[in-house]
């Protein structure tokens, strides 16, 4: 007996042993037989990351855990992710994991957990879901069940499916459905004939058609007990209830599967008629702070949903919505909304879908003595849906304000009247056929005031009619007001109703009037991020930054012919503005806009758009007769492109083509500008001391007096480019002195120009002028000594650098080469001997006049030049050592032009 438990013992060891390593030796080969079963019964690609089998979990069950399990499409939805369950857990007997390829695996537990399924229908109507391989083994042995053919056969008992998203998309019928955060459970037994399914469902449903949202988030419960006829595929709702938000709804009725088309028979209503049942209708967002709310009247939701079916048909409905002589008030707010009317219809007679219509034969409502009311009738609601809509009243927003809590920081004041009707279909809309869109009746605001985010500072509409009678609808006696500005506004809108039903661009042309237009006052609140900040603070002409920014409107689609009397723009008062602007896309395009400022006239042409991340713009400016000092102080691109203008004094013309990067405040970031400009200076007066650059060349260049400097007339042409100006080469004259300047400088001010001077013998000083007078006057005009002068470092710590060397040797060169011209007759020795007269001596204009008169005496043989000429009788160049000596008394006559400018006192000495 002892033998046989230590026997029994052994054994009973041994297949728990056995249990528990099985997982470890046959994880990878089961996770291959699941993966060849998937793949061999699904024409998509099977894939998963990770496979653990657990004896004991689901005991006597074996449980199968598969992490990222993947089902990705083949043609024709190529690519596309047909379903990912992050977890999936399978309970099955433990037998049916060591069978062949031919048997079944029986799975009578499914969980899913974290699962995201894409079902599309594309246009040419293919199912992404149908992924099925054909069962040729079904066809050709009857005895083979379709089940035993996938692989697969589901005999559930319970099953789970949480935290998923399941969207369906029908793309040739332009319809979406989705329920997100579903969770949802069964318990039944899929293997019995007949049984009761016991389910729970909660989601958050969404349904668009055609563009339009007709759920877009509501939540929806369902606890139902469904009577399960698995041999005639039929499912009956017993015990159940549903939830729309919070609005119950109780359901009868089957739905039976056929071979070619599915029959439906449902019914259900509101168990209560409460009229807080429509608040319940209402999503979320929308419905919050009721606790408190009272509530008098009823409201209820009933209907019949009944009928075949296929790809072709729907079945028949009738849905009412009504409620009758209902009320509601919020505890914080004074009044009550009062004699609210609802009755609405959602109707098929014949099961078309084409014949569906949703018909709101009247709503209407109270507050106080305003009254508005409505109707509507919809029809053709998944083709291009027909819109007949009436609305009429009086509303005064004081009222509203004290009935129905507004967003915090919104306030609302003026008076609505309304008495309007609309005939429209939605291709009319979408394809801007305004002609097709019939109106009729008047809209006006008056005394209208609104406070809240989208404005900083409040907007006054005073007055503002719309006459619907024509084609266009006519924007009649709009007048407001907000902050400094005030505004006046005539025109067409071609597309009110698209406007208001379909989130289109706001469509028309308008005509603007204003006496004062702030652009301050249509700042907007937004979010800085701190590395913007500090960018936009370096970048910007302005020292400080903003959490706020002007934005051009997106939902704006208008040409506008303005006028304004005046504009306040970044600290500039622009006057008489004038011109034609298109407002697009967040683009603004400006034609031939004029105004008057700093004493002169721009045109302005160009574009500023701000849909980006960071506003940019393009611009072309004609800028008349600018007074010179005014500009400098409004303009910052001025102070730091052309800081040289603060000297100056009169005014300027300059036709400028910028384009670059908009801080907030719609002001250029310089060091992203990048264009042209030709530049026409219309002054005689230059204050050096204003300017440590001029100052300084004033003290360098004793001839030149900068007090009297005249600049008239002068044009140059400036590029602008990587935050560098570049000044093409330019000409003028200072007394007589020809000037070109070109070169460029930073927006930083470090300097890089050059100044060449081109200065005549008159200028040369006393010992010029004695040397001057003894040559003939002809020669005297000749005589001009080019002086380059460098200019370096900043505008406001200027380095200046003469080049006087190569001014010296080419003055040298000019006397030498008059000398030889006058006496190249009288041979090489005449030549020398004059240059050596003038160079000797105590002074080295003595023997000036025998060089002159042409007398050529001879000088010392200390200083006797001998240069022979050449056999073909060329007179050979002077001695270096002659020119030399020439060069040094040059050299005296230039270096007194760049001396420090004498005193009064220096004078009186030097007497």
């Amino acid at each position: 007996m002892k033998k046989l438990f230590k026997i029994l013992g052994v054994t009973l060891l041994a297949v728990i042993v056995l249990i528990v390593a099985a997982p470890f030796f046959f994880k990878d080969q089961i996770a291959q037989i699941i993966k060849d079963k998937l793949n061999a019964s699904m024409d998509a690609q099977i894939d998963f990351a990770e496979v653990d089998l657990s004896l004991f979990s689901a005991f006597p069950d074996a449980r199968l855990n598969i992490e990222g399990v993947s089902i990705i499409n083949k043609a024709p939805f190529v690519g596309d992710t047909l379903f990912y369950g992050r977890e999936v857990k399978l309970d099955l007997p433990i037998g049916d994991l060591f069978n062949d390829a031919s048997e079944p695996i029986h799975v009578n537990e499914l969980i899913v957990n974290g699962a995201v399924s894409r079902l599309t229908v594309d246009e040419e109507g293919n199912s992404s879901w149908d992924i099925a391989k054909e069962d040729t083994a079904a066809v050709n042995t009857e005895a083979q069940t379709t089940e035993e053919g996938t692989g697969f056969s589901f005999d559930l008992k319970h099953y789970e499916l949480t935290d998923t998203e399941l969207t369906y998309e029908d793309k040739s019928t332009q319809m979406k459905f989705a329920m997100s955060q579903m969770n949802h459970s069964g318990n039944g037994d899929f293997s019995l004939g007949q049984s009761t399914l016991d389910t729970y469902t909660e989601a958050l449903v969404f349904y668009t058609m055609d563009g339009v949202d007709y759920l877009s988030g509501q939540q929806v419960k369902l606890d139902a007990e469904i009577l399960m006829d698995l041999e005639n595929q039929k499912y009956s709702f017993q015990e159940n209830k549903a939830f729309i938000n919070d609005l119950e709804l109780k359901l009868d009725g089957f739905v039976e599967l056929e071979d070619a088309y599915t029959m439906v028979d449902l019914s259900f209503d509101t168990p209560s008629s409460d009229f807080k049942n429509f608040f319940a209708v209402i999503p979320e967002t929308y419905r919050k702070n009721l606790d408190g709310i009272t509530t008098t009247g009823d409201f209820t939701v009933n209907g019949i949903i009944k009928g075949e079916v296929d790809d072709t048909r729907i079945p028949k409905m009738d849905i009412k919505i009504s409620s009758n002589n209902a009320s509601f008030k919020y505890p914080d707010l004074p009044k009550t909304v009062t004699n609210i009317n609802i009755d609405a219809q959602l109707k098929n007679d014949t099961g078309n879908v084409d014949d569906t219509y949703f018909n709101v034969a009247q709503t209407s409502f109270n507050i106080g003595s305003d009254r508005i009311s409505g109707s509507a009738m919809i029809k053709n609601l998944t083709t291009n849906m027909n819109v007949d809509v009436n609305a009429k009243g009086n509303l005064d927003f004081q009222n509203l304000a004290q009935a129905f809590p507004l967003p915090d920081g919104m306030k609302l004041d003026g008076k609505l009247a309304l008495d309007m009707a609309a005939k429209f279909d939605m291709e009319s809309i979408e394809k801007e056929r305004y002609e097709r869109i019939n109106t009729k009746g008047t809209a006006s605001l008056t005394e209208f005031k609104y406070e809240g985010d989208a404005m900083t500072k409040p907007l006054i509409i005073n007055k503002a009619n719309i006459d619907m009678t024509t084609s266009r609808i006519k924007l009649e006696d709009f007048d407001a007001q907000t902050g400094n500005t005030d505004l006046k506004a005539s025109g067409t809108i071609n597309n009110l109703v698209g406007f208001l039903l379909q989130d289109q661009d706001l469509k028309g042309t308008f005509n603007v009037r204003s006496n004062t237009l702030d652009a301050s006052d249509f700042m907007t609140t937004t979010e800085v991020a701190p590395a913007q900040k500090a960018t936009e603070q370096t970048q910007t002409s302005t020292s400080s930054t903003t959490t706020e920014a002007i934005e051009i409107p997106a939902f704006l689609d208008a040409n506008l012919d303005f006028q304004a009397n005046r504009v306040l723009y970044d600290g500039l008062e622009l006057k008489n503005v004038s011109g034609i602007a298109l407002v697009r896309d967040e683009t603004l395009t400006l034609n031939d806009v004029k105004t008057d400022i700093f004493d002169g006239n721009i045109d302005v042409n160009g574009s500023v758009s701000t849909k980006g991340d960071t506003p940019v713009f393009n611009m072309a400016l004609d800028m008349k007769d600018l007074d010179i000092a005014k500009s400098f102080e409004g303009f910052d691109m001025f102070k730091s492109f052309v800081p040289i203008l603060k000297s100056l004094q009169g005014k300027i013309n300059t036709d400028i083509t910028l384009s670059g990067s908009l801080d907030n405040e719609l002001s250029p970031i310089l060091s992203t500008l990048a264009g042209d400009a030709f530049a026409q200076l219309l002054t005689k007066d230059i204050n050096a001391a204003n300017n440590p650059l001029l100052g300084k060349l004033d003290d360098k260049i004793s001839f030149i007096d900068l007090d009297k400097f005249d600049i008239s007339d002068i044009t140059t042409k400036l590029n602008f480019k990587d935050g560098a100006v570049q000044v093409s080469p330019f000409d003028f004259n200072i007394k007589g002195i020809k000037a070109t300047a070109s070169g460029k400088h930073s927006l930083t001010n470090e300097m890089d120009y050059t100044l060449a001077l081109d200065v005549p013998a008159k200028y040369l000083g006393k010992e010029g002028a004695s040397l001057l007078s003894k040559l003939q006057a002809e020669d005297v005009e000749k005589i001009n000594v080019p002086i380059p002068v460098k200019f370096s470092g900043s505008f406001l710590n200027p380095k200046i650098d003469l080049n006087l060397d190569l001014a010296v040797k080419n003055l040298t060169n000019q006397i030498i080469e008059i000398q030889k011209a006058k006496l190249k007759d009288k041979g090489e020795d005449a030549v020398n001997n004059a240059v050596n007269d003038i160079i000797s001596g105590n002074n080295p204009l003595t023997g000036i006049k025998d060089l002159i008169n042409g007398n050529g005496t001879k000088a010392s043989d200390s200083t006797k030049i001998t240069t022979p000429k050449d056999s073909t009788g060329t007179t050979k160049p002077v001695s270096t050592s002659t020119e030399d000596k020439v060069k040094e008394a040059a050299g005296g006559l230039i270096k007194n032009l760049f001396g420090k400018k004498k005193t009064e006192t220096d004078t009186t000495k030097t007497k």
